[in-house]
């Protein structure tokens, strides 16, 4: 089975500043979003609302943060997030459902991006275009969020404001509605469609001037 990134138009500095926040509202705001039900019911290993509780309740923000002396206070520890390495990959997903609720979802079509055949036809064709960034930035792993390291999935990763008006403007260039594909494995209307979701989604992001957050699992 292949991967598929979920993307959302959000802003960034909004999310992490609900971390910590202690936002009871936002906590149940983020219950009541499209897909947490979805997360809450595969999350069968821990208790999803104590992980979302921990991101907006328990989380230690730097600046509250203290070190904690060791023996006869020679040494001391890092001052902790609050947060459970353990439960690292728990809260990608809880992530995913706060990017809903903070954000606009951009694939509600489906699982448009789903990492086969014809996202690897659509990065060739940007590549044929001349432009730089493809769908595969949605591979690469960045350190968005103050989260314990998550060792595989979800991937988060994102286009910054500057990324997103740099392949806006070079597909608008295009007429995607009026591509094909020499690949027998792939349908000129599923490329079309893919590129066309990107494009829209870009878009949305463009207009509320917010950046591309992507998980990918």
């Amino acid at each position: 089975m292949g991967s598929i990134a979920q993307p959302f138009a959000v802003n960034i500095t909004q999310v992490r500043q609900a971390f910590g926040s202690k936002d009871l509202a936002l906590l149940e705001k983020v219950k009541q979003s499209n897909l947490y039900e979805n997360y809450a019911e595969g999350a069968e290993d821990c208790d999803f609302d104590a992980v979302l509780e921990d991101i907006i309740v328990r989380y230690i923000k730097p600046e509250d943060r203290q070190k904690t002396g060791g023996l006869l206070g020679l040494f001391k520890s890092n001052p902790g997030s609050g947060l459970n390495p353990k439960l690292a990959h728990h809260y990608g997903y809880a992530l995913i459902v706060i990017c809903d609720t903070l954000g606009t979802f951009l694939s509600k079509g489906g699982d448009i991006f789903y990492s086969g055949d014809v996202w690897k036809e659509a990065n060739k064709w940007l590549k044929s275009k001349g432009i730089t960034i493809d769908l595969d930035r949605m591979w690469q792993t960045e350190k968005l969020f103050d989260i314990p390291k998550i060792a595989d999935f979800p991937v988060i990763s994102h286009y910054a404001n500057q990324e997103v008006s740099y392949l806006l403007q070079a597909l608008n260039k295009h007429d995607l509605n009026d591509i094909t594909t020499n690949n027998d494995n792939v349908q000129p209307e599923e490329l079309q469609e893919l590129l066309l979701t990107f494009r829209n989604g870009l878009q949305i992001c463009s207009d509320k001037q917010v950046e591309w957050v992507s998980f990918l699992h």
